[in-house]
């Protein structure tokens, strides 16, 4: 039966929630995926170009932050979550800036192998006050060699040394091959690690016999081939359908406005709804919900409490302008702001 959970917190929920956020800085956890930076150019535009009918953006500033699985790597460094970032970058500005960055904030980079031979993921997106005009991409989606796979499988087991999740985070930039995930899932689970996967719609199969996968509810439906109702009434079967495909423990699907739903294995269903009430930009909202359950599932908190915190995050980030991050003083505003 579908639980529609209300976010209204007893004094002693809270306690529990808060004493969950305060192990996460004992837990540690490595992500492997797209490594990306985020390039923002802040402009004013009040005229056309007298060349073509395009607004003219003056650039007044430009603030850079990590993307892709950066983010998700960025965003459990703000939850105070010991992190290591396994992936792939170029010799290039947006590779340097990005180690950079990471480094700054005390990220494990053990796992990062350098590509000459590769450019680093670079978004770059031209704003107008609180609007995106343009996205410019810089990325390269060849397929990893063999060598490199088995560099980065040796960095994973390294890099989980002490961890207690896994979350792989596929964006489809040619890092992680079907063959490459399959290996990765097994010497994980010898380890009786967790595999949490955020992939994209056309990587979905590689991630079988994972403990969670995590689509919004677009990709959700594209899995199983079956369009959820207005009311929700079918999400059980959808999401048992994902686990039977997929030989997966948990779905976790985003329903963006409508919050978070989550089904296990035993048929546990519950649905929560979103927390924000503010949205300017739900860019790297995906990310930061992965984090947070990471997080919250390492500090040993059952789904439901994972979920919980999770789209507490979620709703805090989204209400934000660009990529963006939650601290953990301000998950902790957030579960004590729930009525």
């Amino acid at each position: 039966m579908l639980q529609s959970l209300q976010m209204k917190l007893s004094i002693l929920e809270k306690e529990r929630l808060f004493r969950i956020i305060d192990k996460f800085s004992d837990q540690k956890i490595v992500v492997l995926g797209d490594l990306m930076l985020d390039r923002y150019l802040w402009s004013k535009v009040d005229r056309i170009s007298p060349e073509a009918p395009v607004p003219i953006a003056k650039i007044e500033n430009e603030t850079l932050v990590p993307g892709g699985a950066a983010n998700t790597v960025y965003n459990l460094a703000s939850l105070d979550v010991k992190v290591e970032a396994v992936g792939l970058i170029g010799k290039d500005f947006a590779g340097e800036e990005l180690a950079r960055i990471l480094t700054n904030k005390n990220i494990g980079l053990s796992g990062l192998i350098i590509d000459e031979n590769r450019t680093t993921t670079l978004k770059t997106r031209v704003m107008a006050g609180n609007h995106q005009m343009i996205r410019f991409d810089y990325e390269d989606t060849r397929e990893v060699s063999p060598k490199l796979e088995g560099k980065l499988l040796s960095a994973v087991g390294e890099c989980l040394k002490d961890a207690t999740i896994l979350i792989i985070s596929d964006y489809s930039k040619g890092l992680i091959s079907s063959r490459f995930a399959h290996r990765v899932i097994a010497l994980v689970k010898k380890k009786r690690i967790k595999v949490l996967v955020d992939p994209t719609p056309q990587s979905f199969n590689k991630y079988k016999h994972s403990y969670l996968v995590k689509p919004n509810k677009k990709e959700a439906e594209t899995i199983v081939d079956e369009r959820m109702a207005s009311d929700y009434s079918n999400l059980g079967s959808i999401g048992r359908k994902m686990i039977n495909k997929l030989k997966t423990e948990v779905s976790f699907i985003t329903l963006g406005e409508d919050g978070i739903a989550v089904i296990d294995s035993s048929n546990n269903i519950f649905r929560i709804p979103a927390s924000s009430r503010d949205v300017y930009d739900v860019s790297g909202a995906g990310d930061t919900t992965m984090a947070a359950l990471a997080a919250s599932l390492s500090a040993g908190a059952n789904l439901k409490r994972s979920a919980i915190l999770a789209n507490l995050c979620a709703g805090i980030v989204v209400g934000k302008l660009g990529t963006a991050t939650c601290s953990r003083q301000e998950l902790r505003n957030g579960v004590r702001e729930q009525i």
